[in-house]
């Protein structure tokens, strides 16, 4: 395993800051870092990141030095996704916020773009550990749902098929891969999520998803090679998953229906994200249910049940 790597497993498992030596600050509207990623979604490297390049955070700090935050930050944090959402370099964040520049009066970044012919063009020279770099940089300065939609997706685009896209994703997945497996989830009781494939369809799907999944402070096991849908069930009960993500690119020999009614049987919030299963279950005009739905976009389909599991794992 590379240093870059191991350095990105080290910082990720990094022991949560103790609240043992808290400046008594005047009540307990104070908190630390790991409880500002559990209400924001932006991960504790991220956040560091932005207060040490960008001063984007000011946190106080107790008599040790640890970092406490208050309601103001979880707004501040808010309003920085917005600016980054709207595709403006995090770079240039803090200077728009100072100056109280409007959210609709700034145009878009040409920093993706750039970021973008960066990885086609290392893709394109097999540098690997030029993919490691960019992919490091990138991933500590970013929720990963922003770095999937405005770096990944489109340079994968725009590399086609062949050679470079597949040396570029092994690269990817291999650091993704490494990010999930040393990711330490902020709270042992959080909601379980199975991320599977068939077949090892979508296994870069399965890790981006996983990657996106953590940011919002859920738990993530991962296996992406299941070979027969009939195996789902036994994994589900074994893993002990609260709700299913399932990559499925085939329409399982016009079996869909049947797999879709024994998915509702498992009473979870399930996911199915495939374009040609999702023409299938249509074409047999099965009707989706509170608890399984199908997708044929990935990218929607994982903010989609984000955004339902983290509702559910809220109101438990």
């Amino acid at each position: 395993m590379s240093q870059s790597k191991q350095n990105l497993g080290m910082e990720s498992l990094k022991t949560p800051e103790p609240l043992d030596d808290i400046v008594p600050l005047a009540s307990e509207a104070f908190f630390p870092i790991r409880e500002l990623s559990l209400k924001t979604g932006v991960n504790s490297v991220t956040l560091r990141a932005w207060e040490r390049r960008y001063g984007l955070l000011k946190p106080k700090r107790t008599n040790k030095g640890h970092r406490l935050y208050d309601q103001g930050d979880v707004q501040r944090v808010e309003g920085i996704l917005r600016w980054i959402q709207q595709g403006v370099a995090v770079s240039k964040v803090r200077a728009l916020i100072d100056q109280g520049v409007m959210f609709d009066a700034v145009a878009p970044s040409n920093e993706w773009l750039e970021w973008q012919a960066a990885l086609v063009k290392a893709a394109d020279a097999f540098q690997g550990e030029k993919i490691e770099q960019m992919y490091q940089q990138i991933f500590s300065q970013y929720p990963a749902d922003i770095a999937v939609r405005d770096w990944l997706l489109p340079s994968f685009e725009q590399l086609g098929k062949g050679a470079a896209l597949a040396f570029c994703e092994s690269i990817v997945m291999s650091c993704l891969i490494a990010r999930v497996s040393s990711f330490k989830v902020q709270k042992k009781s959080a909601h379980n999520v199975l991320i599977t494939g068939l077949s090892s369809q979508r296994s870069l799907w399965c890790y981006m998803a996983a990657a996106m999944l953590l940011d919002k402070g859920l738990s993530c096991c991962v296996v992406p090679n299941v070979l027969q849908s009939n195996d789902w069930l036994s994994l589900v009960e074994g893993v002990q998953a609260q709700s299913v993500l399932a990559f499925c690119e085939s329409d399982l020999n016009n079996k869909a229906a049947d797999l879709v009614c024994q998915m509702k049987q498992w009473q979870r919030p399930v996911a199915v994200i495939g374009a040609s299963f999702w023409i299938a279950v249509n074409e047999s005009n099965l009707i989706e249910s509170q608890e399984v739905r199908i997708y044929s976009e990935a990218f929607d389909g994982v903010n989609d049940f984000i955004a339902r599991v983290t509702f559910t794992a809220n109101n438990d």
